[in-house]
């Protein structure tokens, strides 16, 4: 009996999913399918940037027909991978994945991180060939090829991060040498997923809304401008309902927003939907799924939204506006300022990046993506930052 070892559906304990579908052999089978190459792939934090990588993946197999990717990561992103088509097998740091490999052998190593851990677990791989970051004997980061060297010194120098240009799609398919054009990020919701953002809706008062405006007011607490301003947000929900009462607004947020969106609902009452701040990773996306159009800070929401190809609007404050990409469908939204770009954790100037978004200037920015011939707008429009 032939048995293809080197076949991507061979499970080696169990029979594959062909045979189980309709009992075929290996000998014969027509989707019989050798594995080219085999890639290894690890990115583990933040959550939001594990999602916008996953942009390099439809590449990666252009580029590698036939191969077979291994993602290593957190177990907090899994979610947001597991339903994933390019990726073939998954492993967490918090699971024996060191002893996988210690064991196997990678044609392509990438490590997109320059954080110690990243990088000792693609130097303890066996890869023929690194793109990305290695860490040297006393466990020091360094690039692990010419190209990821820009990245590297970013990584390292405030100037030279301010000073880019590129998006963090266009650096990591330069780092990973991938052929052109960039892919936006690769999220897949499922059918039996959908139905909680639907549901949502349809047992509050969104369900007879015209549009449905998410506003996400994620964004962590390690910057403290990440965020918009409380009344930043006040103001603009308040516009919004003056100006467009047909439009219902669903407030979002994790568990770092509870305080925020308490404040907010207490401040606006029945203006907007409350969606809670502890849904899960996939109820969070399926919520997101549900919206025509998407207001949010710099974070995994924007990320999101962006996977989902909803109209995504995106405030930038300390982190840079120029390496975000909304791929023709939103726009980017960023202060003039001159300290814009400081990655400061915490800021004591009166006037801020933040505050200088006025709440009439967002709006104004948003409501064209609320008339109804926005869904006819073609993907290849693009929409520039504006200041």
């Amino acid at each position: 009996m032939i048995i293809h070892t080197d076949c991507r559906f061979y499970n080696g304990s169990m029979p594959c999913e062909l045979h189980k579908k309709d009992g075929r052999l290996c000998e014969g089978c027509a989707d019989y399918g050798p594995i080219s190459t085999r890639i290894l792939l690890v990115k583990l934090a933040a959550i939001g940037d594990v999602l916008r990588t996953t942009s390099i993946l439809p590449a990666l197999r252009t580029k590698y027909p036939g191969c077979e990717i291994t993602w290593v990561t957190k177990s907090n992103a899994g979610p947001l991978l597991s339903n994933n088509r390019y990726i073939d097998r998954i492993l967490f740091v918090e699971d024996n994945y060191l002893e996988f490999l210690r064991n196997e052998k990678f044609d392509v190593g990438i490590c997109l991180d320059a954080d110690p851990l990243s990088v000792a677990i693609h130097s303890v791989a066996d890869c023929d060939e690194r793109y990305g970051f290695v860490a040297d004997r006393s466990g020091k980061v360094h690039p692990a090829n010419e190209r990821a060297r820009e990245w590297w010194l970013m990584g390292v120098n405030d100037t030279l991060k301010k000073q880019n240009r590129k998006t963090y799609q266009q650096i990591v398919y330069e780092i990973s040498d991938l052929p052109l054009p960039v892919a936006r990020p690769q999220l897949e919701v499922r059918e039996s997923e959908c139905q909680y953002g639907r549901k949502f809706i349809e047992t509050t008062r969104l369900r007879s809304a015209r549009r449905i405006l998410g506003l996400n007011t994620g964004g962590g607490n390690r910057w403290q401008y990440k965020k918009w301003t409380f009344d930043g947000y006040i103001g603009f929900i308040e516009l919004i309902h003056r100006r467009h009462p047909d439009v219902g607004i669903m407030l979002m947020g994790g568990p770092e927003e509870i305080d925020l969106n308490q404040r907010i609902m207490a401040a606006v009452g029945g203006k907007v939907v409350d969606a809670g701040c502890h849904n899960t990773l996939m109820q969070f996306a399926s919520l997101v799924k549900s919206l025509d159009v998407l207001l949010t800070s710099d974070s995994l929401g924007m990320h999101i939204g962006v996977a989902l190809e909803k109209p995504t609007i995106v405030l930038v404050g300390p982190t840079s506006p120029w390496e975000l990409d909304v791929f023709g469908k939103g726009e980017i939204l960023y202060s003039d300022i001159d300290c814009l770009v400081c990655y400061l954790a915490r800021c004591d100037k009166v006037i801020t990046c933040m505050s200088t978004l006025s709440p009439e200037f967002v709006v104004s920015r948003v409501e064209k993506f609320l008339q109804p011939s926005f869904r006819n707008r073609p993907m290849s429009e693009s929409f520039p930052a504006v200041r």
